[in-house]
């Protein structure tokens, strides 16, 4: 698998005979003649854009699965019978993928994509937004609700995973990390929504105690970076 990241919460991931995009906005994506897979995850600004429906794909198959709060008349007409919209909890078989969707914590969903024998989660906005100044039931309730989706993930192996390690939570930058990797089993897991201030995963790689999840977190450090994985 070659994985490349795009911009922000934006990866593109190649297999042997199919290609995934997740939450595109803008940037370059790598070119490809294998049958494309684009995913959005909400209609946040920051996750999807009509320009996934500009990407030079004409005489190339394309399917797209976007969450179900994205309103329709953000796709083109000609594009519509190519999409699917997503909601929270329901599993669905697209060409060559197999989707279940996860409930976000904050708008949306979160995918678990099987494709080619490999399993892939993309969190979209599903995470631990917990603030320092908010209420603490607040944050609690944040907490349980992030656990309680990680349980759908619980003794997964799960080949790619993406999650957010976001900055603007200053001292809990980490918690949404940390919890996913204690509920889920994932070989290589890159760092997302991290808005360009990318010392935050060195930063966590050396946090004492994370020493385990420091191996399988990517070091993700500009857009274009490319990885190959076995």
């Amino acid at each position: 698998m070659k994985v490349t990241f795009i911009k922000h919460s934006s990866y593109f991931v190649e297999l042997n005979s199919y290609c995934l995009l997740f939450d595109y906005t803008e940037g370059a994506v790598p070119e490809t003649e294998k049958p494309l897979y684009v995913f959005a995850s909400h209609s946040h600004g920051d996750h999807f854009s009509p320009a996934v429906f500009n990407l030079p794909r004409e005489n190339w198959e394309t399917y797209y699965l976007l969450s179900d709060d994205i309103w329709e008349e953000s796709v083109p007409e000609a594009f519509r019978d190519q999409v699917v919209f997503v909601s929270p909890h329901q599993t669905y078989a697209v060409g060559a993928v197999k989707v279940a969707a996860l409930e976000s914590t904050d708008l949306g969903v979160a995918f678990l994509v099987q494709c080619e024998g490999k399993l892939l989660y993309h969190a979209g906005d599903l995470n631990c937004w917990v603030w320092d100044g908010a209420p603490k039931y607040q944050n609690d309730r944040m907490m349980e609700q992030y656990r309680q989706e990680l349980e759908f993930l619980r003794d997964r192996k799960i080949d790619l995973a993406f999650v957010p390690l976001d900055p603007r939570q200053e001292q809990d930058f980490d918690l949404g990390m940390k919890m996913f990797f204690e509920a889920a089993d994932a070989k290589c897991v890159f760092p997302m929504h991290m808005w360009e201030d990318y010392s935050v995963v060195p930063l966590f790689k050396s946090t004492p105690g994370y020493e385990d999840f420091s191996r399988r977190l990517m070091d993700v450090s500009a857009p274009g970076q490319d990885f190959v994985i076995e």
